[in-house]
């Protein structure tokens, strides 16, 4: 298993350099993600844990380290992440639920 804070560094620089090469596609998509991910019909920290859940359901470890490091990082407890990783087993299946071990992986790189 890749160490989940180096994907997340590999996520960050992803972004700083799409901003970079791509302004106007990445800065669109940063507007959308900011927008929805507002205060809204749903509470903030609920779309943190269901953004964490989509990225376990789309098996993406970039995606879950740094929605998991984003859901820990607004005071979402490792009970809360895990139990919304249940959810997407729910519908995707036991290979949802094999990736809680990159979220639990992510979880202890980020307790370090």
């Amino acid at each position: 298993m890749v160490d989940m804070s180096e994907r997340l560094k590999e996520t960050n620089e992803l972004v700083k350099q799409l901003h970079k090469e791509y302004p106007e596609l990445t800065g669109a998509l940063t507007e959308l993600y900011k927008k929805t991910g507002a205060e809204g019909a749903l509470p903030r920290k609920t779309k943190l844990i269901t953004l964490v859940a989509l990225a376990v359901a789309s098996k993406c470890e970039w995606c879950i380290a740094y929605h998991v490091k984003r859901a820990l990082d607004a005071g979402i407890t490792k009970d809360e992440i895990i139990e919304a990783c249940y959810l997407s087993t729910l519908i995707f299946g036991t290979s949802a639920w094999m990736e809680i071990h990159a979220v639990l992986k992510a979880i202890e790189s980020y307790e370090e």
